[in-house]
């Protein structure tokens, strides 16, 4: 196993919202049935503190991650305290880019909204969480694809431990867009059909791949020493040949995206390596491709079996992985879970969390 003497964080509280769970409370009830989530929320409530009307300009991933940070806040205890703060995102508010480049080129720039532009540039969901929660100290936005919101995690890790932050809020956000999504559908990529296991090796064309969706999952994270007793503590893991002992758990964010064939290149490596089989779980076929937010998504599910004893219906595995992967879990023995993300470009992050008598 990994030695999280030196590299653990706690997780202090997670918040999250998607279109079929307004709360983490709602996850493991939103997994009934795969392939069944909308694709864009209906409602988003403003976080504490904040009317409606203070948020009716504020662009859809800025308000699910406006609440998604609030939730965690409030359960971690931390409102009003000060910490940094990294945020992920793939495409961005491609609604409120629309407006603006449509009311510039068609009626020119005096008529260009300066509302849909402050609102629709990359920053604008963390400064709105900054604003809210008062926080000072400084962060940066993530750029990324399929494995952005670990590698944000990670990032958090790192500031965490050297000194930079006491606390710090890491997540990502993506709303759904038509825009983005025919984009996609013109290349052949997450077309809305259900692989029959998974990871499904892509091909272009194939018409497989879940459909794109959005949502957000923020994450508090702190030192374990700087709290009396923390639930939940996260390792980053740089390299998946160092994981000695298998966990009780897997995660993975395999989807039938281009990403899928390095997933399944990342487990046929993996868990031949340990000695008895390990169960094997899939967050997209209940959560659709929400890509920075999706690897979120896998660790929340992670964090809620081990935190609340949760538990969370497996999908087919694809058939070179089935004599390595467990048929059955039970939450209540689940004691470390590792959650793995590759990007269509072949990255994979990943990371181990562990209860802290693990």
């Amino acid at each position: 196993m990994v030695d999280t003497s030196d590299t653990a964080i706690a997780i202090l509280g997670l918040g999250l919202i998607t279109p079929g769970a307004p709360s983490l409370a709602a996850l493991s009830a939103a997994c009934a049935s795969p392939g069944a989530a909308p694709k864009e929320t209906k409602s988003v409530p403003p976080p504490e503190g904040m009317s409606a009307r203070d948020q009716r300009r504020l662009a859809r991933l800025t308000r699910l991650a406006l609440l998604a940070a609030d939730n965690a806040a409030a359960q971690a205890g931390v409102r009003g305290r000060q910490a940094g703060i990294y945020i992920g995102l793939t495409h961005g508010t491609a609604t409120f880019l629309k407006e603006f480049h449509d009311f510039l080129f068609d009626y020119g720039p005096e008529m260009a909204s300066p509302n849909a532009f402050s609102n629709g540039v990359t920053n604008a969901p963390l400064g709105a969480i900054s604003l809210h929660q008062k926080l000072t100290e400084g962060g940066a936005t993530l750029v990324g694809i399929e494995s952005c919101g670990l590698e944000v995690l990670c990032h958090a890790a790192a500031k965490v431990l050297d000194g930079t932050h006491e606390l710090c809020y890491a997540g990502a956000t993506e709303e759904y867009s038509p825009i983005v999504e025919d984009v996609y559908r013109r290349v052949g990529w997450y077309r809305g059909r259900l692989p029959d296991a998974l990871p499904w090796p892509f091909a272009e064309g194939s018409g497989l791949g879940l459909g794109v969706s959005e949502g957000s999952v923020v994450c508090v994270v702190g030192r374990p020493s700087a709290v009396s007793a923390p639930r939940c503590l996260f390792t980053p893991v740089d390299d998946l040949d160092s994981l000695e002992t298998p966990p009780d758990l897997v995660v993975c964010g395999a989807g039938g995206g281009p990403q899928d064939a390095h997933e399944l290149k990342a487990l046929q490596g993996l868990l031949p390596r340990f000695r008895r089989p390990v169960p094997l779980l899939f967050s997209k076929p209940f959560f659709g491709e929400t890509f920075a937010v999706g690897s979120l998504l896998s660790l929340a599910m992670a964090w809620d079996v081990l935190v609340n004893r949760a538990r969370y219906p497996s999908y087919p595995a694809h058939e070179s992985l089935r004599d390595r992967v467990a048929g059955a879990y039970d939450p209540g023995a689940v004691s470390t879970a590792l959650v793995m993300a590759a990007d269509r470009e072949g990255s994979v992050a990943a990371g181990l969390l562990s209860r802290p008598n693990a």
